[in-house]
């Protein structure tokens, strides 16, 4: 039996207890890093934990955390650091070890947790789906479905009796990334809502410390693989524009996608694309309110939106943690780092890295080159950086232009219950 199989389990029980966590971390200088803060506002923790440096170990958590955004991009892009020993880990944890089939074969085929040589070859296979004509194709698209989510979200609070609020999560930042994703994949609109629920679902299994159930999650990935199966055969017949049909075609010298593969790529694109670009929305939407005149800023110079889509994946990421484990002893930063360890990549710190930016917990839309690491970085740069990008600024620019001088409720706030990812599940928004 591994440690994980018992130490995992625990970890779970104490992120469902607070009163318990804030026992056992009274006396950690890091705090306690599954408290509610860890949800709400999680930038002070990793103020504290940056003050044992770049790269520190801590044997509470039996782990090496790297917090430097030199270091951070050192770790992401060093071929000693390895993912597929996670994938191991989490097929012997409950409730990863409960998964019907198709939902195991899931896991071995996500191009974010494969390793070289084969994440050389899916992501070479996959790579020139993701083209500049396949992009620009989504760009109209994207901004007509942004525009009409903002009109409805408007409606929905001129409406909405006295208090004039709107809900933004359910009605805005959780639609768009879902509809886009179905836009791109070819997916026709009377399906959109079921496939909003078969990527919540699916979502679940990126969040090890809070736990699952794994026949829910199985039943989506079955549901999954046989409505794109089924759209991947009809493609082959009768090709569109969508990804499906570049997925079910892409050759290389007679090397095709199997299924299990186009199923892990598409399954990807549902879960990852969905639950981190809503996350995006929804912490930049509150840094804009909490900062009036960046947002004016932006606002009044709509030019600058590219730049301000950096700083404020910089400013709150989406992405807190990014797992690694050192396939052979390794330095990263000033600190040795033995084979067989295990690591966790800390975006959202690096991101406000001291060594790197001037005032990092100031945000300025006009940073020069913010350069975040919440894509990651090096062979495992997120393959879809360039649509979370389209889609930011086309949700955020109409928002911001909709909604004008908009306030929100901090008593409304509920947060995702996660220490992988970082946004709101519920946000309410009164127009200005």
């Amino acid at each position: 039996m591994r440690v994980e199989q018992i130490t995992i389990p625990l970890i779970r029980s104490v992120v469902n207890r607070p009163k318990l966590s804030e026992i056992l971390f009274r006396f950690d200088p890091w705090g306690n890093p599954l408290g509610p803060d860890r949800y709400s506002w999680p930038y002070p923790i990793y103020d504290r934990m940056r003050q044992d440096g770049a790269v520190a170990y801590r044997g509470l958590y039996q782990q090496w955390f790297v917090m430097g955004h030199a270091e951070a991009r050192a770790a992401l892009s060093s071929p000693s650091m390895v993912v597929e020993p996670q994938v191991d880990l989490m097929k012997v944890v409950r409730p990863f070890n409960r998964f019907r089939p198709a939902a195991a074969s899931f896991l071995d085929n996500l191009l974010v947790l494969t390793d070289p040589p084969d994440h050389t070859r899916l992501r070479r296979l996959v790579s020139r789906t993701f083209s500049p004509r396949q992009m620009a194709r989504m760009e109209q698209a994207v901004d007509t479905l942004a525009q009409r989510l903002v009109d409805e979200a408007l409606d929905a609070a001129h409406n909405g009796g006295s208090t004039g609020a709107v809900e933004i999560f359910s009605s805005f930042a959780a639609p768009l990334p879902i509809q886009v994703i179905c836009e791109l994949l070819g997916v026709p609109e009377e399906r959109w809502e079921w496939a909003a629920h078969i990527s919540t679902k699916i979502s679940l299994i990126g969040n090890v410390m809070v736990g699952f159930d794994p026949e829910e999650v199985s039943a989506a990935v079955d549901d999954m693989q046989a409505y794109f199966l089924d759209l991947a055969a009809q493609r082959r017949v009768e090709p569109t524009e969508d990804l499906v049909s570049a997925l079910a075609e892409v050759d290389e010298d007679g090397d095709r996608l199997s299924d299990d593969e186009f199923i892990g790529m598409v399954g990807l694109l549902m879960f990852a694309g969905h639950d981190t670009t809503s996350g995006l929305i929804t912490n930049s939407i509150l840094a804009l309110a909490d900062h009036p005149e960046q947002r004016k800023m932006v606002r009044d110079n709509p030019g600058l939106w590219d730049n301000a889509i950096d700083e404020l994946l910089r400013w709150d990421t989406p992405v807190q943690i990014i797992p690694r484990v050192a396939a052979e002893d390794v330095v990263i930063g000033d600190q040795s780092i033995k084979k067989g360890t295990n690591l966790l990549v800390m975006p959202a710190a690096a991101n406000r890295d001291p060594a790197r930016y001037e005032d990092p917990n100031v945000l300025r839309l006009d940073r020069e080159d913010p350069q975040p690491v919440s894509f990651g970085h090096g062979l495992h740069h997120c393959l879809g950086h360039a649509l979370a990008r389209m889609e930011a600024k086309a949700a955020l620019s109409a928002f911001v232009d909709g909604f004008g001088d908009y306030t929100y409720d901090p008593d409304s706030l509920e947060w995702k219950q996660s220490v992988v990812t970082r946004g709101t599940t519920k946000l309410m928004i009164t127009p200005g």
